[in-house]
């Protein structure tokens, strides 16, 4: 590879553009070298996502050069991009509001230079004509009418942040009958940690915005479904636990919410509260995640298995039952927990998945300022 790398300001997609096409290979070209998709490459290319460590093994493979090539190009990137950022939350203080100002300026959502322009640009990104205007900073009651009451301001922020990625990204128009046919192919993807990369794809052919935005300190959300028009859901997933069986249950959970049409009115958070599956919460909460309980493991076969294992269960039980429900183990060892209260009980049979995710996703955190 002789690509110059003086300048460290390029996003690494640039220096792999030039090299595709040096080598006479298309995207899909690559995308099948690398064993991924095609809409992953395209976010590479186009500085939408970022080069991991799995992922930097990947291009080495097939470009024949280190892993610390790929990583050190990044982190070159983030590191240039991030210098003028961190020069500007030194000079500029925090507006006097409910919301997290500084952290979000430390995310990237913010960028102001000047204290005079925050006002401003806060009223940018919330989609208003100003600062007066936002979602629970006016004097009169109109957080109320804003449907948004219940929320917390980080959550609210969360969720424009959520919204602006989304709108960002094209998608076909929203189509319920696809979602509902797909669901099976959903389902398919849940015994393999790796197979949670085709996720964003699917949902995007069916009309269906998924993003993922590291969650503020203050939210303690899981994850959102809104609506940016009547034909373009979307879900928003925080990954704050970074956990295959949480994956799959708040996911299914959302999408549960978007057939039923819920969030439209009023967005749909979903933390833990929402999530307790014996809690005491809303019906639209309840109904989602039944569902989201019957797509992983049926309440029949678990109950069953219950029964059978749960005064002498082993490590060789679960793996057995998991293979039998095609469901990866950890996915039944959260559903066991659950059931049994105990919340440490074989937790190494979970897996991690956040970092498979994001690689084929639109995402926002975890160090990593996309640019919108």
């Amino acid at each position: 590879m002789n690509t110059l790398i003086d300048n460290f300001a390029l996003h690494p997609g640039v220096f792999i553009q030039d090299e595709i096409e040096a080598r006479g290979w298309s995207e899909r070209d690559l995308a099948v070298k690398l064993g991924r998709t095609v809409s992953f490459v395209e976010r590479i290319l186009l500085g939408k996502a970022r080069i991991t460590p799995s992922s930097a093994e990947r291009f080495s493979d097939v470009f024949g050069v280190s892993t610390n090539f790929f990583l050190n190009l990044q982190y070159s990137y983030d590191a240039a991009t991030s210098q003028n950022l961190r020069a500007n939350i030194k000079q500029i203080a925090r507006l006097e509001s409910p919301y997290p100002v500084r952290e979000m300026m430390n995310r990237g959502w913010l960028r102001a230079t000047e204290p005079d322009s925050l006002e401003s640009e806060m009223a940018q990104f919330f989609e208003v004509a100003a600062v007066e205007e936002i979602p629970h900073m006016s004097p009169s009651p109109v957080a109320n009418e804003t449907g948004y009451s219940d929320a917390r301001f980080s959550q609210l922020a969360w969720l424009y942040r959520v919204r602006k990625l989304a709108k960002t990204m094209k998608s076909p128009k929203f189509s319920k009958q696809r979602l509902l046919e797909e669901l099976p192919k959903l389902r398919e993807l849940m015994s393999e940690t790796e197979q949670v990369q085709f996720v964003p794809d699917i949902l995007e052919g069916c009309g269906v915005r998924l993003v993922i935005v590291e969650g503020l300190l203050e939210a303690k959300i899981c994850g959102v479904t809104c609506w940016l028009s009547k034909n373009t859901p979307v879900i928003g997933l925080t990954a704050r636990y970074d956990r295959i069986d949480n994956f799959w249950f708040v996911l299914r959970h959302e999408i549960e919410h978007v057939l039923r049409g819920h969030g439209y009115e009023k967005p749909r958070f979903d933390g833990d509260r929402e999530l307790d599956v014996d809690g005491n919460i809303e019906e639209e909460e309840r109904i989602a995640n039944r569902a989201s309980l019957e797509f992983g493991i049926p309440s029949k076969a678990f109950d069953d298995f219950m029964s059978k294992y749960e005064s002498r269960l082993t490590r060789a039980d679960i793996i057995a039952f998991a293979n039998d429900q095609t469901v990866h183990p950890g996915v039944v060892v959260g559903r066991v927990q659950n059931h049994l209260g105990r919340w440490n009980f074989f937790n190494d049979l979970k897996s991690k998945c956040r970092q498979t995710l994001v690689d084929n996703a639109v995402y926002d955190g975890w160090g990593v300022i996309p640019p919108v």
